[in-house]
Parts: C-alpha cells; structure tokens; sequence
C-alpha cells in the first residue's frame, strides 16, 4: 500500500539508434515496478518530446516520486535526461549530468581512466579521416567506432588499410568524432556493478551502502568477429555467466570495476565490458551507465545467476534516492 502511494515514472525511446532496444528495457523496467507494487506510469520519449499513452506530457506536471530513466543512447546517457531531472529536482536512477556526459563519451572517458592506472586497449580519437601514415605502426586488426554510441551501431572491425575508409564513413553517420583503436585478442567479458545499501542474497540491509559486483558474463559471438548489434540482439552470441575465467582474473575484474565505478561516481546499475588480453590481463572497452534491460541483456542474466530478483533491486535503489 506505501508503494501505491508513490508514483514511478519509467522514460524509455529516444530518438538515437538505440531507440528499439530502449523501449524494451523500459517495458521490462516498467512491468518490474508494478511487480514491485509502485503506482507506475510508462513515459515514451521522441521527437516531439514526452508521451504517456500517445498523449503529450510535461515531466514536470506529474508529481513523480522517482523516474527510472531507461533511454539508452542520447538523449538518456549523454547527461541531457539527467540534467532535466536534476532542475526539476525528481530523484532518478542514473548518473548526474557530469558523470554522464562523460562516460558517454567513451574515448574521453578510457583517457581519464587509464591516467588512474586502469588498462585500455590503444586508440586515438579523429573529427576527419586520417591520412592512412598515422595508422602506419598500429596492429590489425582495428576497431573503428563512433565515440558517443552504443549497442555496437556504426562499429567496425577491420583486417586491412583497404577497409578503414568505408569503417570510418560508417562510425561517423552515428557520431562526428571516431575512435580508432587497436583490436586485442582474448575473452570478452562483461561486468555488472551497483552501490547500494541491501544485501540482496540475504535479504538484509547493510550498516552502509557498497559498491558490489553483480557477477561477470562471458560473451561467445557465434556468427561475427566481435560482439556487434546482431550477436547482442539477435541471439547471435554465448553469453556464458558466470564468466569462464580463473578465480584470479574475476577478481581482478570486480576490483577494477568496484574502483571505475567509485572512482567515476557512478550510480544505479553499472556495467564495464573488458577483454582479457593473454599477456595484460583485462583492459576496459567501455562504461555502460544505462545497460540493457531486455531479456537477451546481460544484466538481467546476472541477476538471475545470483538469484537476485529485478522488481526487488529496482525497488530498493529507488527507494534509496526518493526523499
């Protein structure tokens, strides 16, 4: 009856590429809530701005307790959806408009992250394409991707010089800046994080709130080179969980991911997706502060190997943001 009383908005869509697979994880974010027992209302976001039902609303005229904000791609992770909740002053699910910003901006992001220490594969960053000389000591394959992108849309991995043009052509009809990177060979994984002050395998509230690792995914692309939109989506990959790697390298990755995520001040459910080098061990790809809901997302199957319920977890993180 307490949580009938507040009313949950759950903000999916937007208007990036990212746009389909947001609206499924608001659907499962939103049939959570109502599972949890909240008064909850399913906000679509486009274009023309904010709808509930197909009928135009402001944010700001329904008294919302908490809005989960599940808006992958811009406007939900470059700090824009943040920002308006922050002047509006409705608790949210996400990062504040700094964090956010910048660890949609991947390159930018990794640069900081490595100057603390933590291991990134070699990249550089391009507004134009390059002459081909710059590229001319780096090891094939690349990875050529849009900086401010997600869900592997514009990503390419290429083998020669011959297909960096049409690679770099690609990333930038996503976004204007382009990172280039070296490709590096080994298990990919992905690690879920989030702070909180529950112990959800004994159902009992900590003295204070930590930053946990939910569980390490291993993820086995079936049918491409790497793990692009079809092998997430399309069920086109393994993703094994827990990961198949030594008790030392999962280690390892929790710690990192626990220090990336105090370190960035993150928020809400966080995932670092890495691959383990044979010789350097992990290095970080990239940060996701809105990760994928949806039942072929990762997150979602960690839960469930912990055995960790997701209307719970909701639950409680927001009723640790609402006042």
């Amino acid at each position: 009856m307490e949580n009938e009383q507040k009313l949950i908005g759950v903000l999916a869509g937007g208007y990036s590429s990212e746009r389909a697979i947001s609206l499924a994880s608001g659907k499962t974010a939103y049939e959570a809530f109502i599972k949890a027992g909240y008064s909850t209302v399913f906000i679509e976001l486009d274009q023309k701005g904010f709808k509930i039902d197909g009928r135009s609303i402001k944010i700001s005229d329904l008294g919302l307790a908490y809005m989960f904000n599940a808006v992958h791609g811009t406007p939900g992770e470059d700090g824009h959806i943040s920002g308006m909740l922050e002047v509006f002053d409705i608790p949210h699910s996400t990062c504040d408009t700094f964090t956010s910003a910048l660890t949609f901006s991947k390159f930018q992001c990794n640069t900081i992250l490595n100057a603390q220490g933590i291991l990134v594969p070699r990249g550089k960053s391009f507004f134009e394409e390059p002459n081909r000389e710059v590229l001319n000591d780096w090891q094939y394959p690349l990875f050529v991707k849009p900086n401010r992108s997600g869900s592997s849309f514009g990503v390419s991995r290429i083998e020669t010089p011959a297909e960096f043009s049409a690679a770099f052509k690609k990333a930038q009809k996503e976004y204007k800046e382009v990172i280039v990177e070296e490709g590096v060979t080994g298990v990919e994984v992905g690690c879920g994080v989030l702070r909180t002050n529950y112990d959800f395998t004994s159902n009992t509230p900590l003295n204070e709130a930590a930053t946990q690792s939910i569980a390490i995914t291993e993820i086995v692309p079936t049918e491409s080179s790497f793990f692009d939109y079809e092998a997430k989506y399309d069920g086109k990959s393994q993703e094994i969980t827990p990961a198949r790697i030594s008790a030392e390298i999962a280690a390892t990755i929790e710690q990192i991911s626990i220090r990336i995520y105090d370190l960035l001040g993150l928020k809400g459910i966080v995932r670092m997706d890495y691959i383990i080098d044979k010789e350097r061990g992990p290095l970080l790809i990239e940060v996701n502060s809105i990760p994928g809901l949806s039942p072929e997302s990762i997150v979602p199957q960690q839960l469930a190997y912990r055995g960790w319920q997701l209307h719970q977890v909701l639950s409680v993180l927001a009723e640790e943001h609402i006042a």
